[in-house]
């Protein structure tokens, strides 16, 4: 039961509805789990929705049981929204190295130890979950399987396949699935104004991904790049060895520092993801859902076997795990490209 309590929750998201609905219900009636596992691909709001839901446990009007959650204007809500609350810890792998240490868990288990500090709450945060190293995973278990009162852990992972099943088995698990096409639409147009035509062809290029598509409304220059990356996949699709060893060195030509490059070989990574996509779709063929139009005549004259793409598919979801793993970009993109 609720006994009375009544949010106006300000979570300005859509899509997965089930999951905002069983969140929100574990407010209302005073049912919060202490260990939450958002699994899903990117860009489907994992994050912000974990950012929500601590900043609204923390929100005073929490404390009276009614009003706006977030409000957005007490202190613990200004805190939280600064990422400054002492009663959020966010952890994350370090940029120079390969998983998250259990010198971090050991560090982030302190935090939680001590419990709430101006709240009720103690909400821990661990962000690509699936980086925890194995003697990580192990000392953070101890801590799900005897939580202190009102510590609430969330861990964020693009599949629960990349967890240890000790770790998968104790967790209330809610994943995230993309969005539909015409949700995105109406998202774009309704609330960032954004022209039919552009929200038409970003609904097409996010593939159900509610924050991709916020982000690429707000980088006109994001276009121009991605098209240059599929052709340049297109091109590799149709070359030697040689030449695709070529190809992919240019796409990885002038990536800056190591997190800088990471970041661009995993984006080159998913756009090709798109293109695979594409192939598979109309290989059956399924054009109104392929997701970049603006190579469509190009990638018709494209035919390769099912069991191909297939091993294409594969191939670049190993080269983005190796790329978490902090592989050298260049390397895995040279990799992936020999492979698709």
């Amino acid at each position: 039961m609720s006994d009375g309590r009544k949010f106006e929750f300000n979570w300005p998201f859509f899509g997965n509805r089930h999951i905002i609905e069983f969140l929100q219900g574990s407010i209302l009636n005073q049912r919060v789990s202490h260990f939450y596992i958002f699994a899903g691909i990117e860009d489907l709001g994992k994050g912000k929705l974990a950012q929500h839901f601590a900043a609204s446990l923390l929100c005073n009007n929490f404390w009276e049981g009614k009003g706006g959650l977030p409000c957005g204007e007490c202190g613990n809500c200004r805190q939280a929204v600064k990422g400054s609350h002492s009663d959020i810890t966010v952890q994350r792998r370090l940029d120079d190295k390969q998983n998250i240490s259990i010198e971090q868990i050991r560090g982030f288990i302190r935090l939680m130890n001590l419990g709430a500090f101006n709240s009720r709450y103690k909400i821990g945060i661990i962000k690509d979950a699936a980086s925890l190293s194995l003697e990580a995973a192990n000392a953070l278990l101890k801590t799900l399987e005897e939580p202190k009162p009102g510590v609430v852990i969330i861990l964020l992972a693009r599949s629960l396949d990349q967890l240890p099943p000790t770790i998968v088995s104790r967790g209330q698990i809610l994943l995230f699935r993309p969005a539909a096409r015409e949700q995105i639409y109406d998202y774009l147009v309704n609330e960032h104004q954004a022209s039919r035509h552009q929200a038409k062809t970003i609904a097409r290029i996010s593939a159900g991904r509610p924050a991709l598509a916020a982000k690429l409304l707000g980088n006109p220059e994001f276009f121009s790049e991605r098209e240059k990356i599929i052709h340049g996949c297109l091109k590799i699709l149709a070359s030697s060895p040689g030449e695709r060893l070529r190809l992919a060195g240019e796409l990885t030509a002038n990536s800056g520092e190591a997190v800088a490059a990471r970041a661009k070989a995993a984006g080159i990574l998913a756009i090709w993801q798109t293109v695979i996509r594409d192939l598979l779709l109309l290989s059956f063929p399924i054009e109104e859902f392929v997701a970049n139009e603006v190579a469509l005549d190009e990638l018709k004259q494209i035919k390769l076997p099912l069991n191909k793409l297939l091993s294409a598919r594969q191939a670049l979801e190993q080269g983005l795990k190796h790329i978490a793993a902090n592989v050298n970009p260049r390397l895995v993109l040279e990799n992936v490209s020999l492979q698709i």
